[in-house]
This record gives C-alpha cells, sequence and structure tokens, in this order.
C-alpha cells in the first residue's frame, strides 16, 4: 500500500460527510446531521468484512461489503422515515446513497450497488455525479414541498425567498 493510498483512506470519511450534509442542505442542519451520520457510519462494515481495524486488512478487501447497496439506503430511509417522518428518512437515504454513489466512482473495490441483483462493479464518475445531482434536486424539492405545506405565514415570516424550512426534528 502506498501512502497517497492511506491518506485518501483516511480522508474518505470526512469527503462522505461533506457529501452527505451537501446533498440534504435544503432541508436544514437537522436533516444534515442525520445525513452525515448515514453517510459515514455504514463504514463500520469495513471493520465487519476485513475482520480487522487495521487499514491494509480493509483496503485490501476484493470488493466493498453487501452492505454498500442501494438496496440498504432505501430500507435505513425507510426505518429513518418511521422514526423520524419524512425528512429524515430523505436525509438518512440520501446521506448513504450518496456515499455508495461516491464509493462507486473511484478505482478502488468495486461496490455492490445493485447487490443481489448485480455483481460489484464500479460506474463511473459522470453516472454517480448524476446520482449526487439528483438526490440534491430531490432534497431541494422537498424542502419546497415543506415551504409550501407551511403557508404564506410561515413563508413570509422568515423575511425572504427560501427561508420557510420543513420541520426536521
Amino acid at each position: 500500500m502506498t501512502l497517497r493510498r492511506y491518506a485518501v483512506a483516511a480522508a474518505d470519511p470526512f469527503a462522505h460527510a461533506l457529501l452527505a450534509a451537501a446533498v440534504v442542505a435544503p432541508l436544514g442542519r437537522r436533516a444534515m446531521a442525520t445525513a452525515v451520520v448515514a453517510g459515514t457510519a455504514i463504514d463500520v462494515d469495513h471493520v465487519v468484512a476485513a475482520r480487522s481495524a487495521h487499514p491494509r486488512a480493509m483496503l485490501s478487501l476484493d470488493t466493498r461489503p453487501r452492505s454498500h447497496t442501494l438496496l440498504g439506503a432505501v430500507a435505513l430511509g425507510a426505518a429513518a422515515t418511521a422514526l423520524g417522518g419524512p425528512v429524515h428518512g430523505w436525509a438518512a437515504f440520501a446521506g448513504l446513497a450518496s456515499h455508495l454513489l461516491r464509493d462507486a466512482s473511484d478505482d478502488a473495490a468495486p461496490t455492490p450497488l445493485a447487490w443481489p441483483l448485480a455483481s460489484p462493479r464500479q460506474i463511473g464518475r459522470s453516472r454517480a455525479a448524476a446520482g449526487i445531482a439528483a438526490l440534491a434536486l430531490g432534497s431541494w424539492a422537498l424542502s419546497r414541498r415543506g415551504a409550501a405545506s407551511a403557508g404564506p405565514s410561515a413563508a413570509g415570516a422568515g423575511g425572504g425567498a427560501g427561508t420557510a424550512r420543513p420541520r426536521t426534528g
């Protein structure tokens, strides 16, 4: 393993956290916190799959663990919706999905995005970027739906366009 590979791996949690927060930013700070937790905690599965917390063991896996699947992101989103409502459900899904898309766009171990339907593979940066943009657009749409359902008095109370936010907690 090269020093560069270790440095990239060490920076990965921060990159996943920033990306998760960015895709749900229109939904507010609480939703961003949900997305960051979902988008970073998933990497505990590397320790389990490698049976070691040593970076060399985790970085030498042939593929990323099976929990790095969109099916898992959907299940997490459903559970978070049941526990915290639709904003937190979307935030959990989007935070984890952004993590999976970023992983599937690099040149490291293949990602089992469509497991159990397809083998692990990488999807390329342009497809991952399109998926991440779609997640951000979904967050924006959900924030607009929340602002519209709050009514004109709530929208006007904030003093500017886009200040009304759905309740996230």
